[in-house]
């Protein structure tokens, strides 16, 4: 082989590392953007997850209050229906 084949040579095998590295870093920069973009929107969805559990749970609470509120309010009514009946009551004797 002369001296020049043996530089050509050379050089065709740093061209080919060369593009096998470009490959490689391309390859992993979009892994990398992949994986972050996925990480991304799995805490996205976490985050709404556990908004819509305390919203829940809110819920929950504010269905347990206005049931409260309307035994209270069924309790007073009694109460005043007595209150009148007994006024009532009073009057006609």
């Amino acid at each position: 082989m002369t001296e020049e084949a043996k530089r050509a040579g050379k050089c065709v095998t740093l061209s080919v590392v060369n593009v096998l590295v470009g490959w490689l870093v391309t390859f992993g920069s979009v892994m990398w953007y992949l994986g972050q973009k996925t990480t991304t929107y799995d805490l996205n969805i976490n985050s709404l997850q556990k908004e819509v559990t305390q919203l829940d749970e809110r819920l929950d609470t504010s269905e347990a209050f206005r049931a409260s509120i309307l035994t209270d309010l069924a309790e007073i009514k009694t109460d005043l229906v007595w209150i009148r009946r007994t006024l009532e009551h009073d009057r006609t004797n």
